[in-house]
Order: C-alpha cells, then sequence, then structure tokens
C-alpha cells in the first residue's frame, strides 16, 4: 500500500469515527428542522397547580421541560431542555434509529435543571425542589414518523405546617427531618428512589402564618415520621434551639396536600389535626382527617 493510499484511509477513518460518536447523543434538537422521524408535544397537565383551581396551559406551572430518551439498556442516547422564554417550549424533535426506547420528560421551575443518570434515575436539587410535573412513556420507532401527545402528572406532595399557637418572637430558622426520598425519583414510575434521612432548611418568620415544604412520595401510599425543629440564628451563624415537634406516620402522596393544623411551639407530645387534600383531574377530592 502507497504513503497516499495510507493518508487517505487514515482521514477516512477519523471521519468515520467523529459521524459515529455525533450519532450517539441528540442534543437540543428543538426546532425539527433536520427531519426529525419523533415529534413529541406536551398537549395537558393532569392536575392545576396547588395554590389554583382552574386548569390552564403549561407555561402556568412549569418553566422548564427536560425531554430525555434511554435506550433499552438505561443510557442515555438524545435530550432536549428548554426554558418557558424560548421558542417551541412544550414541542421537541428527535431523530432516532429503529428500535425501542425509554420517554422521560419533567416539568418544573428548578433554578436547574435534574441531573439524568443512567438507568432512568433523576436527581432535583433538595433546595430546588418545588410543584413538579412528570411522565414516561415507551417509543417504538419504525419506518413511520411517530408524533407523541403527552400529558405531565404531579409526582409531588405538599406538606402544609398551620400552628394555632404563638411563634417564639426569637425564631427566624425552621428545620425539618424526616427519612424518605425528597427529589430523586424513578424516571419510568414518578415514585421516589431513596430513603435516606432529609432535611429542609428554612428561613422564617414569627409572624409567619402557615409553613411547608415539597416531597417526592416513595409509593402511592407513604408516610413519613417528622420532626420540625425551630432556632434562633444570630448574625454570627450561631443557632439557639427554641422549639421541636415530631409527628409520626404522617400520610403523604402524590398529587396531594397534607395539612396539619395544632400546637407546633409548645414543645409537648400533643397531637395535631392532620388532613389530606386531594387534587385529581381538577375536581377536588373530599378531605381526609388523619387523628394520630
Amino acid at each position: 500500500m502507497s504513503i497516499k493510499m495510507k493518508k487517505n484511509l487514515c482521514v477516512l477513518i477519523v471521519l468515520t469515527l467523529l459521524v459515529s460518536a455525533c450519532e450517539k447523543m441528540v442534543v437540543n434538537d428543538e426546532d425539527g428542522t433536520n427531519d426529525a422521524n419523533v415529534m413529541l408535544r406536551i398537549v395537558s397537565y393532569e392536575q392545576a397547580s396547588f395554590p389554583a383551581k382552574t386548569k390552564g396551559s403549561i407555561e402556568d406551572v412549569c418553566s422548564r421541560l427536560c425531554f430525555h430518551i434511554y435506550n433499552d439498556v438505561g443510557e442515555r442516547v438524545a435530550y432536549v431542555n428548554q426554558k418557558v422564554d424560548g421558542d417551541g417550549f412544550g414541542n421537541a424533535y428527535f431523530t432516532l434509529e429503529r428500535g425501542h426506547y425509554y420517554l422521560i420528560v419533567v416539568g418544573h421551575s428548578a433554578s436547574n435543571n435534574p441531573s439524568f443518570s443512567k438507568n432512568e434515575r433523576v436527581s432535583i436539587s433538595g433546595s430546588d425542589l418545588g410543584d413538579t410535573f412528570w411522565c414516561a412513556r415507551d417509543l417504538e420507532i419504525g419506518d413511520e414518523a411517530v408524533v407523541e401527545d403527552l400529558t405531565l402528572n404531579r409526582i409531588v406532595s405538599r406538606i402544609n405546617i398551620i400552628p394555632v399557637d404563638k411563634a417564639p418572637a426569637e425564631m427566624n430558622q425552621m428545620i425539618f427531618s424526616y427519612k424518605g426520598s425528597k427529589g430523586t425519583f424513578d424516571g419510568l414510575t414518578g415514585y421516589g428512589s431513596t430513603n435516606t434521612n432529609q432535611t429542609v432548611v428554612q428561613d422564617v418568620n414569627s409572624a409567619d402564618k402557615q409553613f411547608g415544604f415539597y416531597m417526592i412520595p416513595s409509593a402511592e401510599k407513604d408516610s413519613i415520621d417528622l420532626a420540625i425543629r425551630t432556632y434562633s440564628v444570630n448574625e454570627k451563624g450561631s443557632a439557639t434551639p427554641l422549639t421541636e415537634k415530631k409527628i409520626s406516620r404522617l400520610p403523604v402522596q402524590r398529587n396531594s396536600v397534607t395539612v396539619c393544623k395544632g400546637n407546633l411551639f409548645d414543645n409537648e407530645s400533643s397531637e395535631m389535626l392532620v388532613e389530606i387534600i386531594v387534587r385529581i383531574d381538577d375536581e377536588w377530592g373530599p378531605d381526609i382527617d388523619f387523628p394520630f
């Protein structure tokens, strides 16, 4: 083989490797201008946001959308991340080879996008977790173009604490502690996938009438043991403990608000009234009282 032929062969091999590398991951192909064979459209979300009782568009509840596609061995092969102020929010386009894939879509309003790891595991920063929507779908790619109209479902539970007693005047920090899942979930089921000690730290004011946080339940009917501690934190960051309240077997379920009412600051083991408000298909379900 001549030196010239060897050089040409080397160039051909390099070009082949580059093309193969480019085919492994499709990123931010949002405009559909590259002959995409998969089009995804968010057409609705199943429930309206917790504060509201009326249904609107996806822009009303999410400022970011993440479309991620995995192959059968749990490897991510393509994705599109969108912001609400970008063009085509709610529509995503992909070019995929024939075969079977798993689609995971997450709608959220966090400051950063979730991390998507192998085996369809999704993690949202705990401090960033808010109202979160999700869907998963099987995609079978053949000769014909695929168009999927998607509905997102809420996967978080909101815990609201409403004290009926007076807070310490010097209180300026509240810490919620429990064991369970916070912002990490199985992308194929939408349920929490960790069972570890969680801490939610919030700056509060003694005049506040309600406190709370979001979490992702690990099962359809889940429960947590919740500890609520309050502190007075000075300018140097030194914290003085004030009160502590523990609530056992607190029921949580996705697409619901668990409301706890009672004496929060008395440092006693008196019970708090717990009720669950369930949001399903834009109709409020009955309240569920849970004395404990």
